[in-house]
């Protein structure tokens, strides 16, 4: 029997068409697992295989008016670009990307204004061509805000900030491809204040993700314990905040959920001289703050010199779903697989992009980072 070409049309174009269904069925809500690697210490052996890490941001480079830099030592700054190099020949498999900015990093504001943002966004450009990168990340803590005194910021930012990221994508639309993607992300604030200062909403069709810092929910700051970074509040709700609400700001503005990757801590805060009826309700009580500059509090750290020792036992808060350890006197608030457990369900359950990682040196060699790639996309 013969088939008509007709049919043999019909059949080809079902055969693709269920190609691309499938495709977009079972690839296209694949989750995203993105860290930050420290240039600051030792990364150029860091073994990114294996763990499934999708993107790894370089972090980070600085800013001298509208130049971009690693290390003001000529030389130095030419060894971390060797190390970035070696880092991206190790790791095939991970997408590397070029941090620009971070916490208290000043320069953004004068860069960013009309004038200046030309040869900025060109240095950007510059350096992520000359180490072929895989992208950028902008990491503006924040715009119209001086950090407490500490960075120049002025009402104008807000503008700029977008106006930055718009060039950006332009500029990296123009690059050949090479066969890879360019990505577009930036650092994002977890306050209401945050939205009056960024265009969010204007700055999401640029970008392709967001990387919200759902953390230091409480911290060294506070004389009172509490949750570095609770899913949900606890239940007599003395957390001010909380992952879940942050995350909210964001999609109740009608910010794409596919763009927003939740930031995840691989650090700690903790108080001492914290004193209890029950150990169970040591959170929220009064403290003296450790100094984390000063006492090593990563999850590498606790994994081996806390979790379950010298007295410390771990707690599980299961309805704010995070964690902490208490010893009677030392209150450590940290992640574990049962908090990342709730944090991967609720990535899924809210259709976010996937996570992001704070920072990968932080973590132990089967921590957080491996945990959550072996598990977004299971």
């Amino acid at each position: 029997m013969k088939i008509s070409l007709f049919t043999k049309a019909f059949v080809a174009i079902l055969v693709v068409g269920m190609g691309i269904y499938f495709y977009d069925t079972i690839y296209s809500d694949k989750k995203v697992t993105s860290v930050y690697i420290p240039i600051w210490k030792d990364f150029k052996d860091i073994d990114l295989k294996g763990k499934n890490v999708d993107i790894a941001i370089i972090a980070f480079a600085k800013i001298d008016k509208t130049n971009i830099y690693f290390d003001l030592d000529p030389a130095k700054n030419e060894v971390i670009k060797e190390n970035i190099k070696k880092l991206q020949e190790n790791n095939k498999k991970t997408s590397f990307i070029l941090g620009v900015g971070g916490y208290k990093a000043d320069g953004f504001s004068d860069a960013s204004m009309d004038g200046n943002r030309y040869s900025f966004t060109e240095s950007i450009l510059a350096m992520v061509k000359e180490l072929d990168l895989d992208g950028i990340d902008i990491d503006w803590e924040y715009p119209a805000f001086d950090a407490w005194n500490t960075i120049k910021a002025r009402p104008e930012d807000t503008n700029n900030f977008t106006n930055l990221m718009k060039e950006l994508k332009e500029k990296l639309d123009r690059l050949p491809r090479k066969n890879k993607n360019y990505y577009l992300s930036f650092a994002a604030g977890n306050e209401d204040w945050y939205f009056k200062n960024v265009e969010v909403k204007k700055v999401e069709k640029y970008v392709d993700f967001i990387n919200v810092m759902s953390y230091d929910l409480t911290g060294a700051w506070s004389e009172t314990t509490g949750y570095n970074s609770n899913l949900y509040k606890d239940k007599n709700e003395k957390s001010r905040t909380s992952v879940d609400r942050i995350i909210n700001l964001y999609l109740e503005r009608d910010i794409d959920a596919s763009k927003l990757l939740l930031g995840i801590p691989a650090y700690s805060y903790a108080w001492e001289n914290v004193k209890s009826a029950t150990n169970q309700d040591a959170a929220f009580t009064l403290g003296k703050p450790i100094n984390i500059d000063k006492v090593d509090l990563s999850y590498k750290t606790i994994q081996d010199k806390y979790l379950e020792k010298d007295g410390f036992k771990r707690y599980f808060d299961d309805t704010a779903k995070t964690a902490f350890l208490y010893d009677g006197n030392t209150f450590i608030t940290y992640e574990d697989e049962e908090a990342l457990e709730a944090k991967v369900k609720y990535v899924r359950d809210k259709k976010l992009a996937g996570v992001m990682v704070w920072e990968y040196s932080q973590d132990s060699d089967e921590g957080i980072v491996k945990y959550l790639a072996d598990n977004l996309n299971k």
